[in-house]
């Protein structure tokens, strides 16, 4: 028997979790308190659950209306996600009967399009749709002692820990998420100085809710120097899967090299507590300088990001492109049928907002 459903993160929040709560990767990303905070105004935060015997799959999405208008689009809430699995039936029969129901939803629901940020892992189902590999993404895979852990990073890294050692730098591990105002204030200042998009300027109320939906699966590392908080952490916690999610530091503080300390740090305390898996994340660009940075905590564990993309409505899909190529003529600006966003019916003019990127930098915050 094929238990298919649409849940809302509101109306249906207590079953959510509670499948949430069942999975084996208890992925951050894909919890409803999560979802909330990230999604856009003008979007409803849903899953798609399936149960079949004793398997399940358990699939977050955004759905926005299309200009005000009938038809939607869908998106993955932005991080790691897609349709997560899990239970001894195969990937095949799962995706067969989950595609089959999701797509009778979509079409009754308008959906045109679909957008998806997939998991780094082999825990989601076969794509129909075309999957794009992004970024390269940074994941330690977290030994079972500390010398290896040690061992494992590059010796620039080790160079700058030691640095901060002799600077008398020392960590907190604040489980309970406390130091929230020391958090808020390392970021924002990390924020202004790196000129981020306005999409990345969090503020505390962001922080203290993401912390507070998350309960236990989230956790502050800072750095402390002569009694300050210099440099901070925000990690994201899965079931064994610890993800660095955004952080800081201060300007005054980046010679004394806390960064790495703290990064250190938290990659270890990972380990401690069980974590096989220690999620850096990629770079804004493939390629650039973040994404090297990054690589030095795990130069050998480079995971590929991908998308996804589906057009569930081909007909109004190529009305509404062709209504955004109008407008961009209208506007004096060129029109590329070849540009890789995703719908191309979403393509801001240039001089608009540029959109969130396609979830490769879950560190928006570069150190």
């Amino acid at each position: 028997m094929v238990g298919f459903r649409v849940l809302d993160s509101v109306e249906d929040r207590s079953e959510w979790v509670a499948v949430w709560e069942r999975s084996p990767m208890q992925l951050p990303y894909a919890h409803p308190g999560y979802g909330d905070l990230v999604c856009p105004p003008d979007g409803r935060l849903l899953a798609a659950v399936m149960d079949l015997d004793r398997s399940t799959v358990l699939y977050p999405f955004v759905m926005r209306s299309i200009d005000g208008g009938p038809k939607s689009d869908i998106s993955s809430p932005y991080g790691y996600g897609g349709p997560l699995r899990w239970g001894p039936d195969s990937d095949a029969e799962l995706a067969w009967r989950f595609w089959e129901e999701f797509d009778r939803w979509a079409g009754d629901h308008g959906v045109v399009a679909e957008f998806i940020r997939f998991s780094l892992f082999d825990d989601v189902l076969p794509y129909p749709g075309t999957r794009r590999p992004r970024n390269l993404n940074s994941v330690s895979e977290l030994p079972a002692d500390e010398e290896e852990l040690w061992a494992g990073l590059h010796k620039k890294v080790r160079q700058a820990f030691r640095r901060a050692l002799r600077g008398e730098m020392r960590v907190e591990i604040d489980t309970d998420c406390s130091r929230l105002d020391d958090f808020a204030r390392i970021y924002r200042g990390t924020m202004e100085r790196r000129a981020s998009d306005d999409w990345y300027r969090f503020d505390r109320a962001f922080f203290a809710r993401l912390t507070s939906a998350l309960g236990d699966r989230a956790a502050l590392v800072f750095a402390i120097h002569d009694g300050r908080a210099v440099a901070a952490n925000l990690m994201l916690l899965g079931a064994d899967t610890a993800y660095a999610f955004l952080g800081g530091t201060e300007e005054a503080a980046l010679g004394l090299r806390p960064t790495e300390f703290m990064e250190y740090h938290s990659m270890n305390w990972a380990r401690e507590i069980g974590c096989r898996r220690y999620v850096l994340g990629g770079g804004v660009t493939p390629g650039d300088g973040l994404e090297r940075y990054k690589r030095r905590f795990a130069p050998d564990g480079g995971v590929m990001f991908h998308t996804g993309e589906r057009v569930l409505d081909p007909v109004a899909f190529e009305a509404l492109v062709g209504e955004r190529r109008r407008e961009f003529d209208a506007a004096g600006m060129q029109w590329d049928d070849d540009a890789e966003f995703f719908p191309l019916y979403r393509r801001p003019l240039p001089e608009g907002p540029q959109p969130v990127p396609a979830g490769s930098e879950t560190r928006g915050a570069d150190r």
